[in-house]
């Protein structure tokens, strides 16, 4: 059991980073995120990590730098949920796993009739679907077998 849960942090793990990678790599500086880098120093870093990925992003389709990310922290998400209430099934479990792509999905279709602000895109919310639906058939997958202890 312990490996499963390990495997559950370690899907998050990889999800969050690389998320993440593709935003401070491929994503426009003038985006918020980057002026807080600037407040906190980071900005040499982060501009000498995309001189070492430069021209790369030709060859990435643009949902894959802009929708892909969030997809992957929505089931970076749901990967931290199952590890940290690993075997619970309590309702409290269950509002904190489905609460983050529930909002996910609401806000972007909320977009599409203008009561939230920003951009529909129909590709966000296919990959946010298909974030969750990987990162729950994931975890079922790496449920615990019967009789393994907890």
């Amino acid at each position: 059991m312990r490996r499963k849960r390990t495997i559950c942090f370690c899907l998050a793990t990889s999800c969050l980073i690389l998320g993440s990678a593709f935003y401070v790599l491929f994503r426009p500086t003038s985006l918020l995120m980057f002026h807080w880098a600037d407040m906190m120093g980071m900005n040499a870093s982060i501009a000498t990590m995309r001189i070492w990925v430069d021209g790369f992003d030709k060859y990435l389709s643009d949902w894959i730098v802009y929708s892909l990310p969030f997809a992957l922290w929505v089931s970076s998400y749901l990967f931290f949920i199952k590890g940290i209430w690993w075997n619970s099934t309590s309702l409290v479990r269950h509002v904190w796993f489905w609460c983050i792509p529930v909002i996910a999905i609401v806000a972007e279709l909320a977009q599409n009739i203008s009561i939230m602000p920003g951009h529909f895109d129909k590709v966000d919310l296919i990959t946010i679907i298909l974030g969750t639906i990987f990162g729950f058939v994931a975890i079922d997958f790496n449920q615990p077998n019967k009789g393994e202890s907890k």
